[in-house]
């Protein structure tokens, strides 16, 4: 038998009987620790991840990665600009650019018997892809907005369609006041009601035919707000933002020159705050956590030690070496770590999944921005969390393992094996 096999072997052995060991209260307490542990950084990655994920993907619906604008629209209400097929054209070419779409954004009032509310209109045309608002409908269609008709259609969120009281079907008045045309009143046709848990955009926006939009605000014919660009991924929103105004300064043959490329981080800065906030708090949690682990686990192991002196020596009085005596000990710190892990593992993978099915737990959307408690896997953290918690474990557990070379077979007879 080979010396690691027996190692292993002594280690699985000394293991069994931890129940009748002395220190059998303390490798509980480990075992629980490990596993409380798990549980508790599972769940916080996951909730993590889970808001990371549901913002950025709603937002990334309402407004598109990057929006197009003229230089005030940050500020307010953009101004229009005319819409340029070669500008949308260059735009579409830059690497990692999905699509590219005109759109107009109006603010009004939104009117149905006694109820009046505030609304934002967003008006699309053929080029925008719906995907996404068709993954959050609830009820009905999303307006037409391919047909050679207008249609005068209009997708509501369930939570404007609640205090205005209508649903599909029903018909919404939209109240328009411009400084230049006036006070304007048009009356859409309810198509649909959409659904994405982020409260705050939901109560606020709505999606139309950019035609229908474009007739209430009594703009002239090719005129739009801006331009909405998805990007196949976020991250390359900053790196696309500078290919755009790059290509709006030197290109000569763009006549549109006061358009700035805005990133969800520019349009959202207090959203992306909330979400670095958030990072910090996840990190902190995940340090005490792994602090508390390590020190129960360095606990058990100077107890496992001290409880198995007269063993230690018998081993050492037939010649087996120190360093593999604390590979003994390593390789029960290892098992001490998966029972708790199994544990940790199962009770944090449940309430991930109790939590994605069910959703248990509600939020209040004024707070937290969503309804409810978002949780997120993927897989691959959460390899890495386990293998890089047993590894951080195992490296702590080799300095208390080292009391094993100071103890003497001669000294280790006055203790029971």
């Amino acid at each position: 038998m080979k010396m690691n096999n027996l190692e292993y072997l002594l280690a699985r052995r000394t293991a069994a009987h931890d129940g009748e060991s002395r220190a059998a209260v303390m490798m509980r307490i480990a075992t629980i620790s490990v596993a409380l542990a798990l549980t508790v950084m599972i769940v916080t990655l996951a909730v993590f991840n889970g808001f990371r994920g549901e913002i950025y993907a709603d937002l990334r619906g309402f407004g598109a990665d990057i929006q197009l604008m003229e230089v005030s629209g940050l500020r307010r209400d953009a101004q229009p600009v005319e819409y340029e097929p070669l500008l949308a054209e260059r735009v579409a070419e830059i690497k990692g650019v999905r699509s590219v779409a005109p759109y107009i954004i109006m603010g009004g009032m939104a009117k149905s018997g006694d109820e009046t509310l505030g609304l934002q209109l967003k008006g699309v045309d053929s080029a925008y892809d719906t995907s996404w608002w068709q993954s959050r409908l609830v009820e009905g269609t999303l307006p037409d907005i391919k047909g050679e008709e207008r249609t005068k259609q209009l997708l509501l969120s369930r939570t404007t369609a609640q205090r205005l009281n209508v649903g599909v079907g029903d018909k919404v008045e939209i109240l328009y006041v411009s400084a230049i045309s006036g006070a304007r009143r048009d009356s859409y046709k309810v198509s649909g009601l959409y659904h994405t848990g982020l409260e705050e955009m939901d109560a606020s926006m709505a999606l139309a035919d950019l035609r229908d939009v474009r007739r209430t605000v009594a703009w002239e014919d090719g005129m739009i707000s801006g331009y909405d660009v998805a990007l196949d991924r976020m991250k390359d929103s900053e790196r696309v933002a500078e290919a755009i105004d790059e290509m709006l300064f030197m290109d000569e043959d763009i006549q549109t020159t006061s358009c700035l490329p805005a990133t969800l981080a520019l349009r959202h800065p207090v959203v992306f705050d909330w979400l670095k906030a958030h990072t910090v708090i996840a990190q902190v949690v995940i340090i005490i956590m792994m602090a508390v682990l390590l020190f129960n686990m360095a606990a058990a192991m100077l107890i496992m030690v001290f409880d198995r002196i007269g063993m230690i020596g018998a081993l050492k009085a037939q010649g087996m070496r120190s360093s593999a005596i604390r590979r003994v000990f390593l390789y029960r710190a290892a098992i001490l770590f998966v029972r708790g892990a199994v544990w940790g593992n199962a009770v944090g993978g449940a309430f991930v999944v109790v939590q994605a099915l069910w959703q248990p737990i509600k939020l209040d959307p004024y707070g937290y921005m969503l309804s409810v408690l978002p949780v997120s896997v993927d897989w691959r953290w959460w390899v890495v969390l386990n293998v890089a918690t047993l590894v951080a474990t195992i490296a702590v557990m080799v300095l208390p393992s080292a009391m094993v070379a100071r103890i003497r077979p001669e000294e280790s007879l006055k203790y029971k094996l």
